[in-house]
């Protein structure tokens, strides 16, 4: 989500209820292993490098609860993921992911596997999937009753070092999309969180946003979304890659789903801010470029897809990615989000992690990351259209007139004095500032193109548990297995100043 200062009763909650199993302190933590030269098969690989890390993890010696989810190919090398399971059924968020380097050897073991887990068993009466939705939805206080939106799927969660019988239920009513998890004997709500954590032509938009390109604030204001000379001078035209020839703003990385429904016979999309479909031009155009840009770092298989956008969908001066959807959603309270091009790379930062690693997020770090890399994305993408020493480490200039007193306004900084663990205060977006300053340090030394690489390629070794040292621990990995380690001292010293 975009504002650090809207947090919900239900992210609250979350805040409250998540609970990280005590043996992920021993088994979570991340190493890194010396690479050998022998060449094996991946899966073959993954598994013998599992098996020599099995007394280290509590691994069973077979790895008989670990099912293969996926094997991956990147850049640097292939990541292997396993989802731990009981009784044959998904242990809810636990994972482990191997990254071996080219030649097959492994790099690193990131692990949220619990080992030794007491099975609770179901006494009486299991819950039907209905019943089990009917629990989630009661607790969320929502009514009109089941949605065939709404998913559930049975499996365990860790509670008090047991493995507990429960349902994942994903439910959606209107703007809000909560994933809880439901004892599936007892219909007690265990945990929950809001996931609200997707031929060419020619456009006019705001590129990246007009406080950037006008160079200050002054005399730009929103007044309700109407046309100002100011804000029409900042107006860029750009060319509308890979749309499909249909006359809508659909192509092969964005597909705009909006009220406007905009449309061009000539695939011509030059609007004013005043009308609705700029803002679909906006998110077409920006979420492109930034898709575009992934894939000349080499990287084709990160959110490669045509993702659908809901411009000007809510009232609220918020956005977010759903993971169950898929989709981005973008809101109009104050200036428009989709307005300003930080805002959207952001949200779509969202977009790429849950791609890279589906359920990423599960705990209060690993959402904070999820923050911090978004606005890494919006941040460097802003500074790589409109370079400007004065909005370094700024992100959302535009966007942040609405609420912002700073000069120039800002939704956050990327170069706070924050570090880990003193400055964390439980919150995402403000914890996510330690995450995005090392992030932004590492653009800031190697190049942007260097730093996006490492960062993209270090994702593929987490899981969704995972925190800021599994986090760290991803980065060197990735840069040696990209770089050789040439960047390990620095690095070090980047991540070294934020207390990680």
């Amino acid at each position: 989500m975009k504002r650090k200062t809207m947090i919900t009763a239900i992210a609250t909650a979350v805040m409250m209820t998540t609970v990280v199993p005590a043996a992920f302190a021993q088994t979570g933590t991340p190493t890194v292993a010396a690479p050998a030269a022998k060449s094996v098969d991946a899966q073959a690989a993954a598994g013998n490098a599992l098996k020599a890390e099995a007394a280290k993890y509590g691994f069973k010696s077979d790895l008989s609860d670990l099912q293969l989810v996926s094997t991956t190919n990147t850049l640097g090398g292939t990541i292997v993921r396993y989802q731990q399971t009981v009784n044959g059924e998904e242990l809810f968020t636990h994972q482990v992911a191997v990254t071996l380097d080219n030649a097959g050897q492994a790099l690193l073991v990131t692990s949220d596997y619990v080992p030794n887990l007491t099975v609770e068993t179901i006494k009486t009466k299991k819950l039907t999937e209905n019943e089990a939705e009917a629990k989630a939805l009661a607790d969320l206080n929502v009514t009109g009753g089941a949605s065939a939106m709404n998913s559930r799927k049975f499996g365990y969660v860790v509670e008090n070092g047991k493995a507990v019988p429960a349902f994942k239920v994903v439910s959606h009513n209107g703007e809000a999309e909560v994933e809880s998890f439901v004892h599936a004997e007892n219909g007690k709500v265990l945990k929950k969180r809001d996931l609200h954590q997707n031929v060419n032509g020619t456009g006019k938009v705001f590129n990246p946003n007009p406080v950037r390109t006008q160079g200050s604030a002054t005399g730009l204001t929103d007044n309700s979304n109407r046309d100002s000379t100011a804000l029409t001078n900042q107006l860029k035209a750009v060319t509308l890659q890979g749309l499909d020839g249909s006359g809508y703003l659909r192509g092969s990385y964005v597909y705009i789903k909006s009220k406007a429904n905009t449309f061009s016979s000539t695939n011509a999309f030059n609007f004013t801010r005043s009308s609705s479909s700029f803002e679909d031009v906006m998110a077409y155009y920006h979420i492109d470029t930034v898709q575009r840009y992934i894939q000349t770092l080499g990287f084709t298989n990160v959110n490669n897809r045509a993702i659908t956008v809901n411009t000007n969908a809510s009232t609220q001066d918020n956005s977010w990615y759903s993971p169950s959807t898929k989709d981005l959603t973008f809101g109009t309270g104050g200036v428009d989000d989709a307005e300003d091009a930080g805002i959207i790379a952001h949200e779509y930062g969202h977009s790429i992690q849950d791609n890279q690693v589906p359920g990423f997020g599960a705990t209060e770090e690993g959402g904070a990351m999820g923050e911090g890399f978004g606005d890494f994305m919006g941040a460097t993408y802003e500074d790589a259209v409109a370079p400007n020493t004065a909005f370094k480490a700024l992100i959302g200039e535009w966007d942040a007139t609405s609420y912002s007193s700073s000069n120039p306004p800002t939704l956050r900084r990327l170069d706070t004095t924050k570090k880990y663990p003193t400055n964390m205060d439980g919150e995402v977006h403000d914890d996510g500032e330690i995450w995005s300053h090392g992030e932004y340090d590492m653009a800031q030394a190697f190049g942007r193109d260097v730093a996006t690489k490492i960062i993209l390629q270090s994702h593929f070794s987490l899981t969704p548990n995972s925190g800021f040292a599994n986090g760290v621990a991803a980065i060197k990995a990735a840069d040696q297995a990209l770089y050789g380690g040439s960047h390990l001292t620095q690095l070090n010293s980047i991540w070294a100043a934020r207390g990680l």
